[in-house]
């Protein structure tokens, strides 16, 4: 069965998407920013609530571009070190000032996470040269890239998730992710050959946030059955 991995930017929408029957998520604050490190306190409580959700922490310390400083990438050397006991994988990535990942910074990155999975963010959506990126994120041992395929929305992006998946075949995998939802969930992953799906699973909810919500959760599981 593919995997549903739901998007959560708040210990709510994580205790929605696990009602909702979900078994893996990414664990971000600041969504209305695409996401940034979640503090330290919020990913232990998940942790500790539930001890057999497979947890994926977002490393992001700032919004905006993803050339970061020597400051920076010290920064997010020292998150992934603090979460790692937390955290069964890392989602994380950096790229030049002319849209190439930045080998670099992303191998010390990878390096600090000590073998636990990393997953490279959708700043690959903003890489000029895809397929190009793609080999050098499998030369770097990244486990998977999330991505809309370059495209608004991941259902929009379905030929170019497609190339991608055929092109890392055996190497890594690639998560669509971007506008999901329970109409086109199972299209997306019919049509690219993807066995994993990534969406917030989100709506408005009664306090008038916006948050993952249980039903929608229920709803995309039920469909990509």
């Amino acid at each position: 069965m593919p995997i549903l991995e739901v998007c959560t930017g708040s210990l709510q929408s994580v205790m929605n998407a696990v009602k909702g029957g979900a078994q893996r998520i990414e664990l971000c604050s600041a969504l209305s920013l695409d996401g940034l490190t979640p503090s330290l306190g919020l990913i232990k409580t998940v942790r500790t609530l539930f001890p057999e959700l497979t947890i994926h922490v977002l490393i992001r310390v700032r919004e905006g571009d993803f050339c970061y400083t020597e400051e920076e990438v010290k920064a997010m050397e020292t998150d992934i070190k603090a979460v790692l006991p937390y955290a069964d994988a890392i989602v994380c990535g950096a790229l030049t000032a002319t849209g190439d990942i930045d080998i670099a910074t992303t191998r010390r990155l990878i390096n600090a996470c000590e073998g636990k999975p990393f997953t490279f963010h959708r700043a690959f959506d903003v890489c000029r040269n895809p397929l190009k990126a793609l080999d050098e994120l499998a030369d770097l041992n990244c486990t998977r890239v999330l991505t809309s395929g370059q495209a608004p929305t991941a259902e929009a992006g379905i030929p170019a998730l497609k190339e991608y998946i055929k092109h890392t075949e055996g190497r890594m995998t690639i998560l669509p992710g971007g506008g999901v939802t329970p109409l086109n969930a199972k299209k997306i992953l019919a049509e690219t050959g993807a066995t994993e799906i990534h969406g917030s699973a989100s709506g408005m909810a009664e306090s008038g946030r916006k948050e993952t919500l249980t039903e929608v959760v229920a709803q995309i599981i039920q469909q990509i059955k």
